[in-house]
């Protein structure tokens, strides 16, 4: 279905080409989370091998984690204010773990103190649709869409410290692979002359958890962005 609905987007975007358009260069910067009835806001690290100052935690986190991205964007405007567009760029967005301990295998848990981050890197695709609202000298866009997420990898910041005074600073999970993520989007944009500010947010759709080797409850990823965008045309 996702790509049925990005190739009638590109058939549309082809119809458009002799018309005049609009693009832009934007950057933004936000936070994002894990949400879902299986994340945790705090859990302990499994730390199979202390030496090597190496864990990951017991489960994805819901805190906040600062996420941002830059990209190309390219818009027609019908005469009746309807919008059609599509932005394409590189985004990381990323989850936090607080961590309250450190569990070896060995000897039980050992309290702590720190965070794991986990950041996920892709390119994103954002179709979208649209109305523009003239505001005396300022137009507002409210853009209904979606996203497309094309995963390139995956990566991990682990900052613990333990009572023992063991530091952990390597992540286990280090993967470089990851998997590509749909998630529906609301933004808003706001243009005086060749400047802009934008804002929008993302809901995921797909259910991580369904990578968990034994049942647990689905989750998704949220985020929020605001940025700021410049006309070059």
């Amino acid at each position: 279905m996702k790509k049925i609905y990005l190739s009638l987007f590109l058939i549309l975007c082809a119809i458009a080409v002799k018309a005049q358009n609009e693009f832009f260069i934007q950057a933004n910067g936000g936070v994002s989370h894990y949400a879902g009835k299986s994340t945790v806001n705090s859990t302990f690290l499994d730390a199979g091998d202390p030496a090597n100052h190496s864990g990951y935690p017991n489960g994805d986190g819901n805190t906040a984690a600062f996420s941002y991205g830059a990209d190309l964007e390219w818009q027609y405007t019908f005469k009746c204010k309807f919008l059609l567009g599509l932005q394409a760029g590189y985004e990381v967005i990323s989850s936090k773990t607080d961590i309250n301990g450190v569990y070896d295998g060995s000897g039980g848990e050992t309290p702590a103190t720190g965070y794991v981050t986990g950041h996920y890197h892709s390119i994103n695709l954002n179709p979208y649709i649209g109305y523009r609202f003239n505001l005396n000298k300022v137009k507002l866009d409210l853009l209904p869409g979606f996203d497309v997420a094309f995963g390139l990898k995956n990566t991990e910041t682990v900052n613990v410290k333990a009572n023992d005074n063991t530091y952990y600073n390597k992540p286990t999970n280090n993967y470089n692979s990851a998997g590509d993520e749909f998630r529906l989007r609301f933004g808003a944009a706001a243009y005086y002359k060749k400047f802009g500010i934008t804002t929008s947010f993302s809901r995921g759709m797909n259910h991580f958890a369904e990578y968990a080797d034994a049942y647990i409850p689905p989750e998704h990823m949220d985020v929020f962005r605001f940025g700021i965008s410049y006309r070059i045309n």
